[in-house]
């Protein structure tokens, strides 16, 4: 079979292949991850793992489902409509009537990309982890009646090798779909890519290495034959060079292709502030302890190291941005409306439960993710210290009799966390920068026991507008450049903008 048949004995018509090209590469997770599977376990959620080895897996559906998403972002923009080109390397999606059924003249279209699964590698001397999550009643900042639960996760440093195949049919468009194959595959590299569940609160976030590409040319059959006998498992062992991104390794596969003058323009409009924090005193985000001498609860840990988790500091953020909504917006009252918009809804367990009984959820109630990205990441120079703590007994005085216990806390340090606000909307930005002023001032402690000093943080940060203009904002709240007066216009905006419905976008 050499060159592009189009017809088998059967007078049917078969699938040209003019190229084909494979790409592999390594993801190391820089955060914990959790891809849910199911059966029997002690906990809530559990991985998703391999029958044969039990080691954890990345199905090829959600490194697919990941890449899509990405490409149609940069493309397209955030929660935009689709890019057409993006069905011409991943297919076009069936599309549905209102009563859910698949029209009967759109029967979509093959993807010319696929997508391998993957079986992970845990970091040496490391374990599958388990997370305690709660959710926080926001009338009365304590944990909120049967929302306690717990996942597995994969630490930092899980290694996952990927591969990709891609098929070019005809000459005239390898240019385009290797472009497009090398404009997704980037967002490994760049961080646009995270995998798994609580994206949006740190979970998943991602680095690549050891990219490789081959092209075979199957017009011909010595190309067929490169292909037919290459290794299965590792099919470009051949290819000497690793690199860095899947760009170089695409460029020097196969330099005659000129595929950059494509798709140069990214069009996420996004908000990135980088806020470096310094830790007055103790902090301690609470988890039980597995050792026998352990403390009763020591701070959490992620591959051995501390970490301040995404879901801790977005926790506390949203509370503070609701007393901030409601003291500004007050007149207006739409206070829960700005805060269900920029930090997703609250969902409302007993409605959901009852209506995917009834299967209507889906149809009926609308809930979109967090607009807001919080990064997860790891303390920097603090020291871990054991403290004894008792109750007193209000009414005697007294040690209250078994309430003597341990903790661990880590005192002082520094950490650097990444907030990503995607598509900002009108006011959103200046109700970002009212937040950032009480987290840089102390006004939002975090983690546990705050009513006794703990989790006071302050620092400095910088903010990148959508725009492209940057400025710098510094421990006294003094601002780079013109930056007060550009602060403050996007605060009005937060003050005058119209009221959002109660049935508003989320």
């Amino acid at each position: 079979m050499v060159g592009n048949t189009t017809e088998s004995i059967s007078a049917e018509p078969i699938r040209s292949m003019f190229t084909r090209w494979v790409i592999t590469g390594e993801v190391i997770l820089q955060t914990a991850a959790h891809f849910g599977g199911n059966g029997e376990s002690s906990v809530d959620m559990m991985l998703l793992r391999d029958p044969q080895d039990g080691s954890p897996l990345l199905p090829g559906t959600s490194l697919a489902g990941a890449l899509r998403s990405h490409l149609a972002d940069v493309l397209g923009g955030y929660r935009s409509d689709e890019h057409r080109d993006v069905s011409k390397l991943f297919g076009m999606a069936r599309k549905h009537n209102d009563d859910g059924n698949g029209s009967e003249n759109d029967t979509g279209s093959q993807s010319s990309l696929i997508v391998f699964d993957s079986r992970g590698t845990l970091p040496d001397g490391l374990d599958i982890e388990i997370r305690d999550g709660v959710a926080i009643d926001p009338a009365t900042g304590t944990a909120a009646s049967n929302q306690k639960f717990d996942i597995e996760v994969l630490p930092a440093g899980t290694c996952f090798p990927v591969r990709f195949e891609f098929i070019i049919e005809e000459e005239d468009a390898e240019e385009i779909l290797v472009a497009l194959v090398v404009k997704a595959l980037e967002g490994f590299c760049e961080g646009g890519i995270s995998l798994g569940m609580r994206r949006s609160r740190g979970f998943g976030n991602l680095i690549s290495r050891d990219w490789r590409a081959t092209r075979y040319d199957l017009t011909s059959s010595a190309g067929w034959m490169l292909w037919l006998t290459s290794d299965y498992e590792n099919p470009t062992m051949e290819v000497s060079t690793a690199y860095d991104s899947p760009k170089q390794a695409v460029q020097m596969s196969f330099t005659a292709l000129c595929f950059n003058k494509h798709y140069a323009n990214d069009e996420r409009q996004r908000i990135v502030v980088e806020v470096f924090l310094q830790i007055e005193g103790d902090l301690l985000i609470r988890s039980p302890g597995y050792d026998p001498t352990s403390p009763d609860v020591i701070h959490l840990h992620s591959a051995g190291k501390p970490v301040l988790p995404g879901t801790s500091l977005a926790g506390v953020m949203r509370k503070q941005a609701l007393r901030i909504a409601h003291c500004i917006r007050e007149p207006k009252g739409d206070a829960v409306q700005w805060i269900d918009r920029l930090f997703g809804p609250r969902i409302d367990r007993k409605a959901v439960n009852k209506n995917i009984k009834k299967r209507q959820y889906s149809c009926q109630v609308g809930h979109a993710a967090s607009r807001l990205r919080v990064s997860e990441q790891f303390l920097s120079n603090t020291d871990a210290r054991r403290q004894t703590r008792i109750a007193i007994d209000r009414f005697t005085g007294g040690v209250s009799s078994g309430s003597l216990f341990d903790e661990q806390v880590h005192a002082g340090g520094s950490i650097t966390v990444r907030i990503e606000l995607y598509n900002p909307k009108k006011g959103e930005t200046g109700l970002l920068l009212l937040l950032l002023k009480d987290l840089l001032t102390g006004e939002i402690p975090v983690g546990g026991s705050t009513s006794v000093g703990r989790g006071m943080v302050n620092g400095t940060a910088t903010i990148n507008l959508e725009d492209g203009r940057h400025y710098s904002i510094y421990s006294d709240l003094s601002v780079s450049d013109d930056g007060i007066e550009v602060f403050n216009a996007l605060i009005t905006d937060f003050l005058v903008e119209r009221p959002i419905p109660e049935e508003g976008p989320a």
